[in-house]
């Protein structure tokens, strides 16, 4: 059961954002990103800035952070993430729910059987 939980836990952690460009995959293909959503945008030097976009111009990218407003050269952005936590927390608890469900299944039907064969006695007099 410590198994499945740890897995059911690094899948919803690895699934907290998705892939919604990159540089390397491809270059100039915005099309999966949308004006008044959030994301994480990964740049040349290593940061990450997380902001709402506003609008996509020709060689940048411009949203708002914290009511800030940011515009990101498209020439300094290697990756774009999609923030996904919400969806990964629910599908985490509800895993979590199924298994301790199973499992409190599991022990009361062990629990019957055993009963059961105690009733009817074990056949071994």
């Amino acid at each position: 059961m410590k198994r499945i939980l740890a897995i059911s836990v690094m899948i919803s952690i690895a699934s907290c954002s998705s892939l919604k460009y990159s540089s390397a995959k491809n270059p100039d293909n915005y099309k999966k990103i949308k004006t008044g959503d959030k994301y994480t945008f990964h740049q040349t030097d290593g940061s990450k800035i997380p902001m709402t976009i506003s609008s996509i111009a020709k060689d940048s990218i411009i949203g708002t952070r914290k009511k800030e407003r940011i515009s990101i050269a498209k020439t300094n952005i290697t990756e774009i993430r999609k923030d996904r936590t919400a969806v990964a927390v629910v599908a985490t608890a509800g895993g979590v729910a199924a298994l301790t469900t199973l499992v409190v299944v599991m022990t009361k039907a062990t629990d019957v059987v055993a009963d059961t064969a105690a009733a009817f006695g074990s056949g071994a007099n």
